[in-house]
């Protein structure tokens, strides 16, 4: 997970008109790139906010809305008529990913004006008690997605993955001769300091055969201050997003003790080769790029879920706990994606969603309360883990097949992170097209 304060965008200066040398009737491709970065950039369309309730409280009057609107239309037909001949494949993913932006933004406007009419009412608690509920649920599923799912579609695929983690969980147990039921925690803040520095160490040593980059900034493991039980077991903060001076993962130390178990695959996903690997490619982008200027949480959050399925080949899960831990966790985010599908989609009680969680992981009432409060005020969030992760690895085996021996897996991870922040469909089809072209 990415604390909040990282979603934070940066602005550029006004320049909705277009200058250069070319002339009015035919703006270059950069030109109109340009226009569009700066005059999204201007606008803020949608302040990105996780609660849904903040987020509806922060849509803006029908005098706003119609700005947004008009921006959107002119921009599609500037970005629709430019001549792309001379385009570079950078430019022509940038021009994809505007009106990938211009459709959802339309969307979202007209969606955002018919609840003006209605009189702004507020979810009580879910999406499914809104008028237009379908619609909302469609729209919070692309936007933390990038993907249209159906309520049946993530029902089904939520409940497949909560079948698979069992199994998994089960080969586990049976090959330690059910040696691993008992909760192990770590207890000593220093020895726990020293495990993660010994992951850190392992993971940078296998960086190079996995993604092909080996200079990532350091990245410090810290104890959450001030953690509780409902707090999470661990963020990322980048270090333009905290006060420590330097980018640091935080772990949950509530109650002097840490899950034992969970040591690789909250590194994997926290730190390297997640969030902090990838945000640290992020930030090299200028702010003239519109990728500097979007976040997908399907892209993010898909990438660090994906790579805790990859420890092996990063040197870790070599002590089955460490595994078992990671298909734990993996057993929350799939129970995760059939309640937000059930209360939001289906229009689930808390009851039915709390005795859906009882049945497939029992007997830890405090981290369903948190789960299942999580799942109802942050609709759609939890979907972005685990649809975006299958979304990487499905596009991985589809590229795996096409190459045959020929497919690198690191060349496919360096070329996915490089393509920056863009909705996964549009990195499918840019990896399909790149890598299969490049020889």
């Amino acid at each position: 997970m990415i604390a909040s304060a990282t979603y934070r965008l940066p602005v550029i200066a006004s320049a909705l008109l277009i200058s250069g040398t070319c002339t009015a009737q035919h703006p270059s491709v950069q030109d109109v790139l340009s226009a569009f970065t700066a005059g999204y950039a201007e606008l803020d369309p949608e302040p990105f906010s996780l609660d849904f309730r903040e987020r509806l409280a922060a849509v803006p009057s029908e005098e706003v809305l119609a700005r947004q609107a008009a921006f959107f239309q002119d921009q599609r037909q500037r970005l629709t008529n430019v001549d792309t001949t001379r385009a570079s494949a950078d430019q022509v993913l940038l021009l994809d990913l505007a009106l990938y932006e211009v459709n959802y933004q339309t969307d979202r406007i007209a969606l955002e004006r018919r609840w003006i009419q209605a009189g702004r009412p507020m979810p009580t608690p879910s999406v499914h008690t809104l008028p237009d509920h379908e619609a909302w649920y469609d729209l919070l599923v692309r936007r933390f997605t990038g993907y249209e799912r159906t309520p049946a579609d993530l029902m089904a695929f939520g409940e497949a993955e909560v079948a698979r983690c069992h199994q998994e969980i089960r080969r586990l147990r049976d090959e330690r001769a059910g040696r691993v039921d008992a909760e192990a925690w770590i207890t000593d803040k220093a020895e726990l300091l020293r495990r993660f520095a010994v992951i850190d160490s392992t993971v940078r040593a296998h960086l190079i055969g996995f993604v092909a980059a080996v200079d990532v900034p350091v990245v410090q493991a810290m104890e959450w201050p001030d953690a509780g039980p409902y707090t999470p077991p661990g963020i990322y903060l980048s270090k333009d997003d905290n006060a420590y001076g330097t980018a640091v993962f935080l772990f949950n130390f509530f109650e002097q003790r840490f899950d034992a178990r969970a040591l690789d695959w909250i590194y994997l996903h926290e730190a390297i080769p997640g969030h902090h690997l990838q945000w640290s490619l992020r930030h090299t982008r200028p702010a003239e790029d519109l990728r500097a200027h979007l976040l997908y949480p399907g892209n993010f959050e898909g990438w660090a879920c994906y790579v805790e399925y990859q420890g092996r080949a990063l040197g870790l899960y070599t002590d089955p706990l460490q595994e078992l831990g990671k298909w734990e966790w993996d057993l929350v985010r799939s129970v995760r994606v059939v309640l937000d599908a059930g209360i939001h989609g289906l229009g689930w009680s808390r009851e039915q969603a709390l005795a859906y969680w009882e049945k497939h992981i029992p007997g830890k009432p405090a981290l369903a309360d948190r789960e299942v409060t999580r799942v109802t005020n942050w609709p759609a969030q939890a979907l972005s883990y685990k649809v975006g992760a299958d979304g990487i690895q499905r596009l991985r085996d589809r590229l795996a097949e096409a190459h045959g021996p020929r497919f690198n897996a690191a060349r496919f991870h360096r070329a996915f992170l490089d393509l920056g922040m863009v909705p996964l469909p549009i990195a499918e089809d840019q990896l399909a097209q790149r890598l299969t072209c490049a020889p």
